[in-house]
This record gives C-alpha cells, structure tokens and sequence, in this order.
C-alpha cells in the first residue's frame, strides 16, 4: 500500500510542485498549492527527498480558486489554473530567484513578473498526441503515457477543439493505429495546431510514421481541408525517429499554406508551420520589448540575435540599432526572417542559418550587444564560450527555463555581471516562465 503523508506547502518549487519538508527532508507534492495542507501519496522515496501526490486537500491554500476546464486534474496542460493568477505571478518570481541563487550563487535583483495580457486563450500554438483507439488529446498530469481526449481547452482559442474533433473523427475513419515508438509500427502520431491572432486562420501539421499510407490519407486530408473553413494550410509531416517529439523530419505533401501572417506590436510577421515562434503572441511583444530595453541600442549601434527563429525579435531590435545579424540553425526560420525583414522595410537586419557556436567561432567582429533566445535546454558550452570570447559590452539572455538559465549565467559570471531579471508570464495557469537577463562586461 501507498506510503499516506499529512504535508504542509511552504512554497513552490521549479516544476510546479509543492515544497514541504517532513523530518529534515524536502517533499515535492505535485497538486499541492503553497499555504495548503494536503493527504499526499509517496510515489518515489529517494534518500535526499520524497516526492509526492497530492490525494485530497485537509487545508486549502489561501491562493485556491476554482478550475476552470472540465479536464482539470487528468490532463497534463495547466497545472496552477486552482491557483489565482496574482499567486501565479508572485511564485513564478520566487521560482526564478531561488535557481539564480541556489544553481550559481547569482543574486541580482528579480523583478515582478510581468503579466500576460491574456490569461485564457493565449495560446497560438499547442500539440497533441494520439494514443490507443486511435484517440487524441493532451498527456495526462500524472502519467504521460496516458492520452485524456480533451473536448475543451481554456489555453486556446475556439476553433481548435473543433479542429481536434475533426482530425480525431478522421483518424477514427481509417481504423489504421497509433504510431508505437517500442517496434516503430503504426501510423498516428501528433497534431500541431497553430493559429494567427491577426487574421483568425489556422494550420495544422499531422505527423504521421514513416509506413503511413501516404496515398489513402491525401484524399481524407483534402476532405478535412474542405470541411474546416478555418483552416488555411495543413501539411502531412513524417517522422522515423521513435522519440516521442512532436517535430516531422520531412513532408509527404502540403495543402494549402504553410504558413500565417501574423502582428506584432506594429510588425508583421510570417510563421511557418515549423518555425519558432512565441506562443503567447501578446505577451510575446511585452517579452521582446523587454529585450530591446535591456539591449539599450543606439542609433548605429551593431547587434547579435543567437536564435532567432523567425526573426521577432530581430525586428523589435532593428527599430533602434544600426544593424542586426541573426542566427539560427534552421533554414527555414532564416527564410522567413527574410521574408519578415523586406515586409518591414528592415534594410539593417541580415540572417544567417548555421550552427550558432561554429558561426560564433568564425566570427571577427564584437557587437555592441548580443541577445540570445536559446531552447529549453540553454546555449551549447562552445557557443557560451565562443560569446564570452568575443566579449560585447551587452548581453541579453531571453530563457524559457530559470534552471538552464541560472547555469549559463553562472559560466558567464566571471567575465559579466548580471545586472537585473525580468521575469515575463508567456504561460498563464502553468508554472513555466520566460524570463529577461540583463549583463554588462565585468570590466
């Protein structure tokens, strides 16, 4: 039988869950609220912690509110939505602070979160999976391997659950399985949806395995094309490779666009199905205004954008530099940044695709300053180092995760000094949070 602990919530920790301490030891309760006290579950006894589920609430947090989605609890995709969205903002600050401090000794000062401008149907892009039937849905919370078959989602505009019940009723149809990453067998694998705010269209990306019938599907998939009036593009996408990552490695055909015209703060901006892009467009334009503030450009200043997909970020800089080069592995993201440079009349920004710590390193010149919006998982050491090496007097981290966040700051340290992070609500009802890292040159 399950070990049953009494645990009170001291404060949130970086992944969502709850801090309790239980005899010397730290216990992490996934759905336990900070000023709560809660029956918790043990579902895994280490020797430095326990973690743990929480089963039912003796003690509510001050902070509780009412869920708002019918498939809160199951579904893996808002943690927090129980918690009031100030709360939200205030732990989401805390969370960023205590990885600074603990993960690399850094204290600077953490302002308030800034909040999104939209707390439901923020989002423009989300991905869902299939699983045995074929269903599709979102991940459960506390079992991933679990599909919850969401008919509605507070993150996202109308439209899609309409769009996910058509793919879902499509997929049905051909009674052909779920793709099954263990013999790398079956057909259905992810959905991806994307919407324009600007102009209310949508795409859709279905991935499929390697073996799917690619034939039969085109005819289902110009039937969805023609019955989804929302829809302006939907590309069938294919992936070989078993690791369960919601990205195609090569089309078998595209109907349609695939790609959305889209505003912000002024700038227009085109998205490809594939390329990265905020998906909290309003918050997306405070993040980025951040940036720019913290990169504090002059008229003929010179600047580096490290990741910069499809160039927003670019654009809001080259509004007051004299020149902006931008980064990116992909190909296709820098053919949009093109695209989206020449659609603003933006002759001082250039883009160039390659592996950021191999074109760092090829490098001569030194920018004024250089912002950098890695993955999750942070910027390459060599490209960390290739940074450092080239020392601008300014440098901008733009980070979605305060951990990888915290350590990359920590190597920068002895040649940079963090003057100040912004954290900025991109995901509302979530504890994930973008933040906005400010460093000058040490010397």
């Amino acid at each position: 039988m399950a070990q049953l602990l009494e645990l009170s919530i001291e404060r949130p920790a970086f992944g969502g869950a709850g801090l309790a301490r239980l005899e010397g030891r730290v216990a992490f309760v996934e759905g336990g609220l900070p000023g709560s006290r809660v029956l918790a579950r043990v579902v895994k006894d280490d020797p430095r912690c326990l973690r743990a589920v929480a089963e039912q609430v003796l003690e509510p947090s001050p902070h509780a509110v009412e869920p708002f989605c019918p498939h809160y609890g199951p579904c893996g995709g808002c943690s927090w939505q129980d918690a009031a969205y100030e709360a939200q903002l205030d732990w989401k600050r805390q969370i960023v602070a205590e990885q600074l401090e603990r993960l690399a000794g850094l204290t600077p000062p953490v302002d308030e979160t800034v909040p999104s401008p939209l707390t439901r149907g923020y989002r423009n892009k989300m991905e869902f999976a299939f699983g045995p039937g074929p269903t599709l849905g979102l991940r459960g919370r506390f079992d991933p391997s679990r599909i919850v078959e969401v008919c509605a989602c507070g993150l996202m505009p109308a439209p899609a659950m309409a769009l996910v019940a058509a793919v879902r009723a499509m997929a049905a149809k051909t009674q052909l399985p779920p793709y099954f990453g263990r013999t790398g067998t079956g057909t259905w694998r992810h959905l991806v949806l994307r919407a324009s705010e600007t102009t209310g269209r949508w795409l859709a990306q279905i991935i499929v395995g390697p073996k799917a019938p690619f034939k039969r599907l085109r005819p289902l998939c110009e039937a969805l094309m023609r019955d989804c009036p929302d829809l302006d593009g939907l590309v069938l996408g294919v992936r070989a490779d078993r690791a369960d990552i919601a990205q195609a490695e090569h089309r078998a055909f595209t109907l349609g666009n695939d790609f959305l015209e889209e505003s912000l703060d002024g700038l227009a901006l085109r998205v490809g199905i594939d390329s990265f892009f905020q998906t909290n467009t309003r918050a997306a334009a405070l993040l980025y205004a951040r940036a720019a503030e913290a990169a504090a450009l002059a008229p003929g200043e010179t600047a580096w954008d490290l990741c910069c997909g499809a160039g927003g970020l670019s654009l809001f800089l080259a509004r007051t530099a004299g020149r902006v080069t931008g980064f990116e592995i992909s190909q296709a993201a820098v053919e949009d940044a093109q695209a989206n440079a020449a659609a603003n009349g933006l002759t001082n920004c250039f883009f160039q695709a390659g592996d950021v710590k191999l074109v760092l390193a090829r490098r001569k010149d030194i920018p004024h300053a250089a912002v950098l919006d890695p993955p999750r998982a942070g910027l390459d050491p060599k490209a960390l180092q290739a940074l450092a090496q080239a020392r601008p007097p300014r440098v901008v981290y733009v980070s979605c995760n305060p951990s990888t966040l915290a350590r990359d700051l920590g190597r920068l340290a002895p040649a940079y000094r963090v003057e100040r992070v912004t954290p900025v609500d991109l995901f509302p009802h979530t504890p994930h949070i973008e933040c906005v890292a400010r460093l000058t040159r040490a010397d």
